[in-house]
C-alpha cells in the first residue's frame, strides 16, 4: 500500500474515534494531516521529516473531514513561497543543503506535535493536548508509515514532555556536542526513531539567541552517521 494511502486510512479511522469522543469545546483548529510527494521522497538521499509546535490556525476551524485537510496541506505545498518567514528559511536551508541536487522537489515532509490549535491560533492548554493525543492517535503511526532518515524536531526543549507523551516506547534526550546544553539541542533517541532525530530550538529563538550554527552541527552529524 502506498504511503497517501495509508495515511489516509490512519487519519479517517482515528477522525472517526474523535467524532464519538466527547469534544467539550469547538474552540479548537486542525487537524494538520499530511500528503506525502511520494516518488520524490522516497527517492530523496534523505527522508526528512520536520515537526514545529502547533498548527497556529491551520484550517480556520475544527474540520473533522480527512480529505479537507488533506487538500489543505497539498495546496500548501509545503510553502513553497515560505521560505521569507524564519521558520521556512531554516526548514528549506536546511534540506536544501543536505540534498542540494533536489533543491525544486518536494523531498521532505512537515508537520506538528500538536495537530490542534486554539481557534486564535494560540497553543491549546495541557489538558486539551492529552485528550486529543488520546482521542486522535496519530504520530507515532506517521512514523512508521513514512519511515523517515531524519526528524528535526524545531519545538524547544519546552515541548519534550508532550513529545514523550506520544511516544509509547522510551525517550531520551543525548547530548550532541558537550559544549552545548541538551536543553539547547539533542539527539532524540526512542526504538521508533531514526538515529539520526534531534530537538532544537524553533528558528524564532535560533535566530534571536544567534544560535543558527546548531543547524550546522545537526547537518554534519546527519552527514557523518546517516548509515546508522
Amino acid at each position: 500500500m502506498q504511503i497517501n494511502d495509508q495515511l489516509v486510512k490512519l487519519y479517517e479511522k482515528e477522525i472517526s474515534i474523535l467524532k464519538n469522543s466527547n469534544i467539550k469545546s469547538w474552540d479548537f483548529d486542525g487537524p494538520l494531516l499530511m500528503h506525502c510527494w511520494e516518488k520524490e521522497y522516497l527517492q530523496s538521499e534523505f527522508k526528512i521529516l520536520f515537526f514545529g509546535r502547533e498548527p497556529n490556525g491551520w484550517m480556520g476551524d475544527l474540520v473533522l473531514n480527512t480529505s479537507d485537510c488533506i487538500n489543505k496541506y497539498k495546496d500548501f505545498g509545503l510553502c513553497e513561497n515560505g521560505r521569507y518567514t524564519t521558520f521556512w528559511q531554516y526548514i528549506y536551508h536546511t534540506k536544501n543543503i543536505l540534498m542540494p541536487q533536489s533543491i525544486t522537489q518536494k523531498n521532505f515532509l512537515w508537520s506538528n506535535v500538536s495537530k490542534f490549535s486554539k481557534l486564535n491560533g494560540k497553543s491549546i492548554d495541557l489538558d486539551s493536548y492529552k485528550f486529543f493525543c488520546d482521542n486522535f492517535q496519530i504520530l507515532e503511526t506517521e512514523l512508521k508509515i513514512l519511515k523517515p532518515d531524519v526528524i528535526i524536531f524545531f519545538t524547544g526543549e519546552s515541548w519534550d514532555d508532550k513529545i514523550r507523551y506520544q511516544i509509547n516506547s522510551e525517550i531520551q534526550f543525548k547530548s550532541v556536542k558537550d559544549e552545548i546544553p541538551i536543553s539547547k539541542l539533542s539527539r532524540v533517541q526512542s526504538e521508533i526513531l531514526p538515529y539520526n532525530t534531534y530537538r532544537v530550538d524553533h528558528p524564532t529563538t535560533l535566530q534571536l539567541q544567534k544560535n543558527w550554527n546548531y543547524m550546522e552541527i545537526i547537518m554534519e552529524q546527519i552527514k557523518l552517521t546517516h548509515t546508522k
